[in-house]
């Protein structure tokens, strides 16, 4: 979500089903050390230039693709064919205007600049807060490759073998672009030496959190990214809600008083950037039903109380031993306090 213009600050993900198989995952990489793996270079020329996002769907989307965005057309994303009420939904929600563009002026196009750094809104630091990583042609087939180093499921280099000959024809060397797609400010590519850069910066801070059912993950959104990792369990189930959306062109922390203030950021100079709509304003509507909270809910009490009775003999036996009690780590009372920039999993 950090090409919005206000991304949550906080989000939380419940487990209703675990993956069976291999892999599914949830990764969590700390974006403060990924700013300061980068090399000088790269970070200068990413903060001159800045992140430009494209948005293009066609009217009828691809059957045979490896590109998620490309698979359904506009009608289908926003529940209309009517152009008008595209565009009334789309100014509605402060999203980039959209332009109409192709042969029959029937592609939906939207473009915009947006910052490759924030500050975080609390402890000033900065923070890669982008997303030209996930919308690099390059990224999907080098993430299979990644994940298949890491589990190794004969399934992954298969894959990654088929999706790695589409991309590098169809995107590499026949010059196609992706339906969600990302370059500098000023429209350059960036290069595939510069995205395997900003990979292995990430690869070298991420953590991966092995899900179990009724397990509860909360995130900093300002600090901590995360991504399923690829699995071929289907049944695989976990939802997400989030909180306090906030505005990160106007979050700037005031050094000397703690506070937030405006600051709104511009180019060096009208050469630097097009003159494109900024980011997007809203955060999607959450994905949690509240069918889905209720047994979220159930799953969490439930745990509570087996973990309140396993306490409760646990202090019992210890009692025999020592006056001194230890809280254990799986208490549900601890998870409220264990909310912080280094820990950031809360487990029920």
């Amino acid at each position: 979500m950090s090409f919005l213009r206000s991304p949550p600050r906080q989000l939380y993900f419940g487990c209703m089903k675990a993956s069976s198989k291999p892999g599914g995952e949830t990764a969590l990489c700390d974006f403060r050390k990924v700013y300061r793996d980068l090399s000088p270079e790269l970070r200068e020329k990413l903060a001159t230039k800045k992140i430009k996002y494209t948005r293009k769907h066609a009217k009828v989307g691809e059957r045979f693709t490896y590109d998620v965005g490309a698979m359904l057309g506009w009608p289908q994303l926003f529940g209309t064919s009517d152009k008008k009420e595209v565009e009334r939904i789309t100014k509605e929600e402060n999203a980039p205007p959209v332009q109409w563009v192709g042969e029959n002026q029937d592609c939906f196009l939207q473009e915009w600049i947006d910052e490759p750094f924030q500050q975080h809104p609390v402890t000033g630091e900065h923070v890669w807060f982008n997303h030209s990583q996930v919308f690099h042609w390059t990224t999907f087939p080098m993430e299979l490759w990644h994940s298949f180093t890491r589990i190794k499921d004969i399934h992954l280099i298969f894959h990654f073998i088929l999706v790695s000959l589409f991309t590098f024809i169809k995107y590499g060397f026949l010059g196609y672009k992706m339906a969600l797609n990302t370059t500098f400010g000023d429209g350059t590519p960036i290069s595939f030496q510069e995205m395997n850069e900003i990979r292995r910066a990430i690869h070298k801070n991420m953590t991966y959190s092995r899900w179990q059912k009724g397990d509860i993950l909360c995130i900093d959104n300002f600090s901590t990214s995360h991504g399923r990792q690829p699995t071929y369990d289907r049944s695989r189930q976990v939802i997400v809600a989030w909180s306090q959306p906030l505005d990160k062109n106007q979050a700037q922390l005031d050094q000397g008083t703690g506070l937030l203030t405006s600051n709104k950021t511009t180019a060096n100079s009208e050469a630097d950037v097009p003159d494109l709509m900024e980011s997007p304003d809203n955060s999607p509507l959450s994905t949690l039903t509240k069918e889905e909270a209720q047994e979220l809910k159930q799953l969490f009490l439930t745990n509570r109380f087996e973990d309140q009775m396993a306490m409760a003999f646990s202090k019992r036996e210890q009692s025999k031993k020592t006056s001194v009690h230890k809280r254990l780590s799986s208490c549900p009372t601890l998870a409220a306090s264990v909310f912080s920039t280094d820990e950031v999993t809360a487990s029920a």
